[in-house]
């Protein structure tokens, strides 16, 4: 028969102080009590949170920010569209055949000779002018060779009269001591004395005729010369029309559209062409019609084109709302892309005001949603409705007044997710 082996060798023997304990089942539910109050404390603080949060919410669900101090930009983003500020419209000059030399996109230089008029009419009255002008210096030549010649018989005419006079005078003389030697009588000397104050009133006459003469000889060619003047500006004006009828390029740029077909027959005053100036660009923005009292001329503007950031000016704003927006212009300051195109678009920022040293906090959703006086500051993981004031505002970040300070963590997601919760609790 099989021995069966027994438990006395798993058996100890207990001393009187254990044994004491064992026989007190209250001892024992106490130590496994406090033991487990032990390992469940740090779960109670947030077990507490847990408890009093009103909703939850996934935390990488949310964008978060934080409350900051320094300097906030109030700014406007705008599309803008590239146009030249610059495009002059060339007319035709008067009425002919024209002959292009240019196609539309093609880039021309200042005094570039883009088209040419014949004008058969003014090249006639070209050469009738240039005519009328050699008429006119011929009498002008035939005038003063007449004014000499008469000036010559003139002064001829003067010096016999001196010399008549002379002879006169001397006769008289002669008459005079032989009247008095008794040699002649008193009828004859008075005769001789006659003739010598005749000669003397004809020789004052003829320096009188000769000086007349010379004058009315000089107005007939000073108005003479006054004509010929005139004819030579009547030509010059005609030559200058015939040069107009070159159309040259006023600046340099490119063809921006042409009006007409080669060997067409234009008038005057026609449209031609535009040329776009490429050295001289502006740009086109639509302002919304709730920041128009704010974009005047002069307010700073910042262009992005290709990854650079250039500076600009708003130089101008229209008078009138269209749409909803309101018409500008905005131009650079100093250099500007050389790659810009026409009714390129560019994205361009507009700086309206600037404050120093005030608590900001990036612009979200949640402005929206809490109508700008509702909050939610993180606090560990719940987020805490918190009242706030709002100021400026810009593209990027918001003016704080009241409700936060430096170093605060803020919800700025859409929180209308949280339905107006006190707090909430944030999910990992």
């Amino acid at each position: 028969m099989a021995h069966i082996k027994d438990t006395s060798g798993q058996d100890r023997l207990l001393s009187r102080g254990e044994q004491s304990v064992l026989r007190h089942p209250t001892m024992v539910l106490l130590g496994v009590l406090v033991l487990g109050l032990t390992a469940a404390a740090p779960f109670y603080a947030k077990f507490e949170r847990w408890f009093r949060a009103e909703a939850s919410f996934e935390l990488g669900r949310l964008r978060l920010a934080t409350v900051e101090r320094g300097t906030l930009v109030r700014d406007l983003s705008v599309e803008g569209r590239i146009v030249a500020s610059s495009y002059p419209t060339l007319y035709s000059p008067a009425q002919g055949t024209i002959e292009l030399f240019v196609r539309a996109g093609e880039p021309v230089t200042e005094g570039q000779v883009l088209a040419r008029i014949t004008s058969p009419e003014i090249e006639n009255e070209r050469r009738q002018e240039e005519s009328n002008l050699a008429a006119l210096e011929a009498e002008l030549s035939s005038q003063e060779v007449n004014a000499r010649s008469t000036n010559l018989t003139n002064s001829q005419d003067v010096e016999l009269k001196a010399l008549q006079k002379d002879a006169a005078r001397r006769e008289a003389e002669r008459a005079e001591r032989s009247h008095a030697e008794g040699l002649t009588d008193a009828r004859e000397l008075e005769e001789r004395r006659d003739a010598s104050a005749i000669a003397d009133l004809e020789h004052r006459h003829a320096e009188q005729f000769a000086e007349l003469e010379i004058e009315r000889f000089e107005h007939e060619l000073v108005n003479k010369k006054n004509q010929l003047e005139r004819q030579r500006l009547v030509l010059e004006e005609v030559v200058r029309r015939l040069a107009e009828l070159e159309i040259t390029s006023p600046v340099d740029g490119v063809i921006g559209s042409l009006s007409v077909d080669p060997r067409d027959i234009v008038i005057r005053n026609q449209e031609l062409m535009t040329v776009i100036d490429l050295s001289a660009f502006e740009i086109e923005i639509s302002i919304p019609e709730t920041f128009a009292d704010d974009v005047l001329p002069g307010v700073a503007a910042e262009i992005l084109h290709e990854g650079t950031t250039y500076t600009g000016m708003v130089s101008s704003v229209a008078p009138e709302v269209q749409n909803s927006v309101v018409g500008g212009r905005v131009v650079f300051r100093g250099d500007q892309p050389t790659t810009l195109r026409q009714s390129q678009r560019v994205s361009t920022r507009i700086v309206l005001s600037s404050k120093e040293d005030v608590l900001k906090l990036r612009r979200g959703p949640f402005l929206e949603s809490g109508g700008g006086r509702q909050a939610y500051v993180v606090e560990g993981d719940l987020a805490v409705s918190t009242e706030i004031e709002t100021g400026t505002r810009s593209l990027t970040e918001v003016e704080i007044m009241s409700g936060l300070d430096v170093g605060d963590v803020v919800v700025i997601s859409d929180t209308s997710r949280f339905e107006g919760a006190a707090t909430v609790l944030l999910r990992d």
